[in-house]
């Protein structure tokens, strides 16, 4: 076993103070409720959390099954604070990544918004992530390179056979069906939301359990064929239809205007492409460093508006532009440990894993040119994948299932148009499978992922927030889930500008 192994399991075993692997198993309550453990400690915002770990099997229909453990969350609303004694019902949370575990989930300001709505908040880490059972191999290296990929994937494929493939959405739709079965007592109204990733998980669960919940949101998320190959070119393009927002604000056109013909877009392809950058000395790494921030930038609510001027500031540098591109860098790196320090239970090679076996389509493996830009600006970020596309043994689902959802349940799609991570085309592809007068899919059009820090309201009347677009239409769903939704705060969203100061 490595030290870093050691270090892992000593840390597990002191936050389950697990003298044995019994220890680890919850009893169950007299009602049938499962969640009965302490939870650890080292995740976000504890006190208020009931935590459970169950024992489910890897392949769920295979005679001889090896167990495996999932690990399961909980905010549950007071009983002192409710009029009936119950919750409006339960609220299922899947995270993206593919390799995220929910933890981000758990901010009191978050948590508050659910049981405000009235519902009580379940957050599971499927298989593979969190203090779930991770798939992993005894290579400690993470990057997404050929020795990574081929190491790893003869060590699992070693250790699990043909069950690794169990490790995928799938395998978690089985886990999360047994987990909601064992978690409402009451009866409850269940419905699941995925984000990201999460979003095709949610939808994978559909397909095979459809009958045990009683609606599904999909937010920020993909379809079930979502093309993995051509995330760079959507990236590109959502790039550059971003900056093309410049162009109609007039303090930020004026930016390029007065020194230059060049649009931002163009300003910010001379920087990368051009090494325009190179009289900026902020970083000694190249032009590699200028396309990272410029994507950074590009794909984070905080930074977004700050992004023409970054690079109104790379082409033109003095000392005082120097001196905020080195802030605006610190300020990054300090927002990236932020969410580090929230994701601790990210696993990257469940992330790597299951972009072969469920993201990557098929037509990967036939020889031709991929989709990829001919000139990134932002780099290619898929391309290491796509290299690497036959270092797995096996990129089968455990379950041949259908590329498309095919769904009489209520179902709420809200995606950004600004997605920088989720193509605006997978959304459009989703959203014309949701045929139903009780399905509902919403465009924000300057959102980015994770719609709901970008859609606050404008008050008009003294033009502060008043409440959060994608907050108010997700509440309307949840109190009635076979209505029609009121999405009439979407035309209210607070208008999209860039800093130039």
């Amino acid at each position: 076993m490595t030290k870093n192994r050691l270090c892992i399991l000593i840390f597990v075993c002191l936050l389950f103070a697990c003298e044995d692997e019994d220890a680890l198993k919850p009893n169950a309550f007299d009602e049938g409720v499962q969640i009965n453990m302490r939870c650890p400690e080292a995740l976000p915002n504890t006190g208020d959390d009931v935590c459970g770990l169950y024992e489910v099997p890897l392949n769920w229909l295979a005679e001889d099954r090896t167990k495996i453990n999932v690990f399961l969350r909980a905010f549950l609303r007071k009983q002192s604070n409710l009029a009936n004694g119950i919750s409006k019902g339960q609220l299922w949370l899947i995270d993206g990544g593919p390799g995220a575990s929910g933890a981000t989930f758990s901010d009191p300001a978050f948590v508050k918004l659910v049981h405000d709505f009235g519902w009580d908040l379940y957050i599971p880490s499927h298989r593979g992530v969190g203090f779930s059972s991770h798939l992993h191999c005894s290579l400690s290296h993470q990057a997404m390179d050929e020795q990574y990929v081929n190491v790893c994937s003869d060590e699992i494929h070693e250790k699990y056979g043909m069950d690794v493939n169990w490790y995928s959405a799938v395998g978690a739709a089985y886990d999360l069906n047994y987990l909601i079965e064992h978690n409402n007592p009451n009866n409850l109204p269940v419905v699941v939301m995925g984000t990201s990733y999460g979003s095709f998980l949610t939808q994978r669960f559909i397909q095979l359990f459809e009958s045990t919940i009683d609606a599904a949101i999909l937010l920020s998320g993909t379809n079930l064929r979502p093309a993995f190959e051509n995330v760079s070119m959507h990236e590109e393009e959502t790039f550059k239809r971003l900056l093309e927002l410049c162009d109609l604000q007039v303090d930020c056109r004026n930016m390029f205007d007065n020194n230059t013909e060049l649009s931002a877009y163009e300003a910010a392809r001379s920087l990368v492409l051009e090494n325009g950058w190179q009289q900026c000395a902020i970083s000694d790494a190249g032009a590699h460093t200028v396309s990272h921030l410029l994507r950074a930038l590009a794909s984070s609510s905080r930074f977004r508006e700050q992004l023409p001027l970054a690079i109104k500031r790379l082409s033109r540098c003095d000392a005082n532009d120097i001196e905020a591109l080195r802030s605006l860098q610190q300020s990054l790196r300090i927002e990236l440990q932020r969410q580090q320090a929230q994701l601790f239970q990210f696993n990257p090679l469940m992330t790597h894993h299951q972009i072969f076996i469920e993201l990557l389509s098929p037509e990967v493996d036939i020889p031709m040119p991929f989709n990829l830009p001919t000139d990134s600006l932002l780099g290619n970020s898929v391309k290491p994948y796509v290299d690497n596309r036959h270092a797995w043994l096996s990129r089968s689902s455990p379950i041949e299932l259908p590329s498309t959802l095919s769904s009489t349940l209520p179902i709420l799609a809200i995606h950004g148009g600004l997605d920088m991570q989720a193509s605006v085309t997978w959304f459009e592809d989703l959203s014309a499978q949701l045929r139903h007068e009780n399905q509902t899919a919403v465009l924000f059009p300057y959102a980015g992922h994770g719609t709901p820090n970008y859609t606050n309201i404008e008050d008009e009347t003294n033009t502060e927030v008043a409440e959060n677009c994608t907050w108010l239409i997700i509440n309307r769903f949840l109190q009635n889930v076979s209505g029609k939704v009121d999405i009439g705060c979407v035309g209210r969203v607070k208008k999209f500008t860039f800093d130039t100061e």
